[in-house]
């Protein structure tokens, strides 16, 4: 996995529905080009649902398109709470917990 070429999106502290759209274009335009995506999650605070849901439809847009997003770091604080809560840490989907919690635990 060769990071050199990627585009590094990075969040800022709050990303909520009452700034939602603002995440959704950032991603969205970084995603139009041919280079994988890696979201930097370290100045990341407050986040709700909605952050979740944008980063998993992402996912889904980049994989369509040949491309992958991936996190630099596990979801953790806040983040970590929200996925645990949403039900999207389910041991039954492996591959979404790899994901959002790169082979650590939800501690």
């Amino acid at each position: 996995m060769s990071l050199d070429n990627d585009i590094v999106v990075r969040f800022q502290e709050s990303v909520t529905i009452s700034n939602i759209s603002v995440a959704h274009d950032l991603i969205m335009s970084d995603m139009s080009g041919e280079r994988d995506v890696n979201v930097d999650l370290s100045s990341l605070g407050d986040v709700d649902l909605t952050f979740v849901q944008l980063i998993e439809s992402a996912r889904r847009a980049a994989e369509e398109r040949g491309r992958t997003i991936r996190l630099l770091q596990p979801a953790q604080g806040a983040l970590l709470q929200v996925l645990q809560r949403g039900g999207f840490l389910d041991p039954e989907d492996q591959t979404r917990s790899d994901f959002w919690l790169q082979g650590t635990s939800a501690q």
